[in-house]
């Protein structure tokens, strides 16, 4: 296993790989909607004369739709049409998805975010979709994992994937994080290629139709056939990635408490065991920092964490007196 992350490092010129955070697509990631998008798409389009396929669907997954409907009509009826058209086409589409059952959410994915929440990962979605009731359901079905300042859509960026743009701005969303401090999460190759250009550490999960060397060649660092094996494969592939400094170490835990406060909207708890070391590791820096022992790159840091904890600092506090 050390060998993909090794490759992905040298690939890209980095001494180092250590995730804060995962981004993960929406469309067959989170959510198993591709077959009512596949439905929906091809309903729409034949409204206006426009053959989609299942391999088409498939293949400009990931993109905005304007993109992908513009894309459509240029080929099939040879004119290029505005963004203002497009939308009005893409309404139709999302009118026409809108009218099939609920998509379940994607099997062993809720598994996957509670390891990636214990590990103190932040959680990002960058989707190509510019469908609010599709998006609103992922802060109702992950509520503790997914907010809605942390999803990033089609409106929010000019240039859609493949462009790496969606990603660059969910490493920014997630704190101005390094491209080697992310992880995505993909099914189709345009997003693969997307994440790949952010020169993120891509994991694809191949929900689809396509076989898994069109992934491949899509700059994908690693490929799973369903979401239950990465679920199942997370322990050993990322748990296993020991901290190469101490200040890598002290990144971690920083981020882990930083993570458990926005989730929990409370400060770690001394009532409760598993906070332990949370809670043991602030005492420790706050020592440190009043006898002016600690580093200078970490004290800015180390306040803005006091700050939020301050904030939480009543909230809950003797939850866990009586447990």
């Amino acid at each position: 296993m050390k060998e993909i992350f090794n490759s992905y490092k040298r690939k890209h010129g980095f001494k180092r790989f250590a995730p804060k955070a995962v981004l993960f697509d929406m469309d067959g990631v989170l959510i198993n909607s591709m077959p009512n998008h596949v439905i929906a798409w091809q309903r729409s389009m034949a409204e206006f004369g426009i053959h989609m396929s299942l391999d088409d669907a498939y293949a400009t997954e990931g993109a905005r739709g304007v993109d992908t409907i513009r894309m459509m009509v240029k080929q099939q009826q040879g004119r290029d049409i505005d963004e203002e058209e497009a939308q009005r086409m893409y309404d139709v589409k999302s009118r026409r998805f809108a009218e099939l059952p609920l998509a379940p959410v994607m099997n062993g994915v809720k598994g996957l975010l509670r390891k990636m929440k214990r590990d103190g990962l932040k959680i990002i979605v960058v989707t190509g979709s510019g469908q609010r009731p599709l998006i609103q359901r992922l802060t109702k079905e992950f509520p503790q994992y997914i907010t809605e300042d942390h999803i990033i859509t089609a409106y929010d960026v000019k240039h859609g994937k493949p462009n790496p743009d969606p990603y660059l701005m969910g490493l920014e969303r997630a704190g101005r994080l390094r491209p080697w401090e992310a992880i995505v999460v993909e099914n189709a190759p345009l997003g693969v290629r997307a994440g790949a250009a952010a020169q993120i550490f891509t994991v694809a999960v191949n929900s689809g139709p396509l076989p898994n060397r069109v992934l491949a060649d899509a700059g994908a660092d690693i490929i799973f056939n369903k979401m239950t094996d990465f679920r199942d494969a997370w322990d050993q592939l990322f748990c296993s990635q020991p901290a190469t400094s101490q200040q890598e170490l002290w990144d971690r835990m920083y981020q882990k408490i930083i993570n458990y406060m926005q989730v929990h909207e409370r400060r770690p708890s001394k009532y409760r065991p598993e906070d332990k070391k949370m809670v043991n590791w602030m005492k420790f820096n706050k020592k440190r920092m009043a006898r002016n022992l600690m580093p200078a790159e970490r004290m800015e840091k180390f306040q803005q964490l006091l700050e939020m904890a301050k904030m939480y600092q009543r909230v809950n506090q003797y939850e866990y007196v009586n447990l």
